[in-house]
C-alpha cells in the first residue's frame, strides 16, 4: 500500500470527474439564429479591456482581457547579460510564456510544454523586430508572459500584452505592436475567434466525413504607425488560397488599428492619473 500524500485532499472513491457533469461542446459552429455562439456576427470582436502598472515589481507591466482570455505581461531591464554569458553589441530579447495549470478547461502540468515553447520563440521574434536593439548594446531585456486563461486567440493577445508593457516600461521601439487573429470557417472570415470555435474546427478536420477541404487560422502582429503598417508577425496554419489569405489579412490589420486605439488610450489614462497623483503630493506639500 502506497503512502498517503498529506498535501491532497483525496476524494472517495466513488466519486465522479467533475467534467463528466459538464454540458456537452457546441454542435455547431453557429447557433440557431445563424450567428456565433456568442451572439456575434462574423466581423465582431471580443470585448477588451487593457491596463498598465499591475506588476509594481517589473519596469514595465500589462493586463489584456480579450473575451475570456486573460494575459499578464512584465518586462524586466535593460541590464547587463550575465557574466559568462556570450554578449553581443545589440540588446538580446528574452520571452518567456508561461501557462496556468488552470488555464485551460483540461489542467495542464505545471511545467512548460512544447505550446509555451513555440509561443515564446514567436513572440520573440517579433519582438527582436519591434525593439531599436542598437539602443541598448550589452543588455538583456526579459519579457515574461503568464496566461491565466486561455479563451481564444491567445497568440494575439501575448502580442498585445508585450507590446503594451514594452511601452509602459520605456523602451525604445519603432512602434507599439499589437495582435489580431481571424479564423476561415465554411468560406466566411471570422475576426477574434474564441477559444470554443479554434476547438469546434480542430474536432471538424480531423472528422473523415468533413468535405471542407480549405480552412485556417491567421494571427498577426502589426506596428501600425511604422512604415505605414509594418507587419511584425505573421503566422498562418491550415490551406487557404491567396485571395482568401490577402482578405484574412485585411481583416487582421483592421483589427490591429482599432486595438492600437486602444493602446494609446490606456497609457494615456495611465499618464494622466500620474500627473494628477504628481500634482495633488506638490499641492499638499505646499499646504
Amino acid at each position: 500500500m502506497g503512502s498517503r500524500d498529506s498535501r491532497r485532499i483525496l476524494g472517495p472513491e466513488k466519486s465522479v470527474a467533475y467534467s463528466l457533469l459538464q454540458p456537452p461542446c457546441q454542435r455547431s459552429f453557429l447557433n440557431s439564429t445563424n450567428t456565433r455562439t456568442d451572439g456575434r456576427s462574423p466581423a465582431d470582436t471580443r470585448k477588451h479591456f487593457l491596463s498598465v502598472g499591475l506588476i509594481s515589481e517589473a519596469k514595465g507591466s500589462s493586463y489584456v482581457e480579450a473575451g475570456n482570455t486573460k494575459v499578464c505581461c512584465g518586462v524586466y531591464g535593460p541590464r547587463d547579460v550575465q557574466r559568462g554569458s556570450d554578449f553581443k553589441m545589440s540588446c538580446q530579447v528574452v520571452c518567456q510564456v508561461k501557462m496556468s495549470p488552470f488555464s485551460c478547461p483540461v489542467r495542464l502540468p505545471p511545467m512548460s510544454g512544447d505550446r509555451d515553447r513555440e509561443m515564446s520563440r514567436q513572440l520573440k521574434n517579433a519582438l527582436e523586430s519591434v525593439i531599436i536593439l542598437d539602443k541598448f548594446p550589452k543588455s538583456e531585456i526579459d519579457v515574461y508572459i503568464t496566461v491565466v486563461e486561455d479563451g481564444g486567440g491567445l497568440l494575439a493577445a501575448c502580442v498585445t500584452a508585450a507590446g503594451l508593457a514594452l511601452a509602459h516600461a520605456n523602451i525604445d521601439m519603432y512602434d507599439i505592436v499589437v495582435g489580431a487573429s481571424v479564423l476561415y470557417h465554411d468560406k466566411i472570415m471570422y475576426v477574434d475567434p474564441s477559444r470554443q470555435e479554434e476547438e469546434f474546427e480542430a474536432k471538424a478536420l480531423r472528422d473523415p466525413n468533413n468535405k471542407n477541404e480549405e480552412w485556417g487560422q491567421l494571427t498577426v502582429g502589426m506596428m501600425p504607425k511604422y512604415a505605414s503598417g509594418q507587419v511584425a508577425l505573421m503566422i498562418q496554419s491550415g490551406q487557404m488560397e491567396a485571395n482568401n489569405l490577402v482578405e484574412g489579412l485585411e481583416l487582421a490589420t483592421d483589427l490591429c488599428t482599432k486595438l492600437y486605439n486602444l493602446v494609446k488610450k490606456t497609457l494615456l489614462e495611465h499618464v494622466e492619473i500620474i500627473l494628477k497623483e504628481e500634482k495633488e503630493a506638490i499641492e499638499g506639500a505646499d499646504t
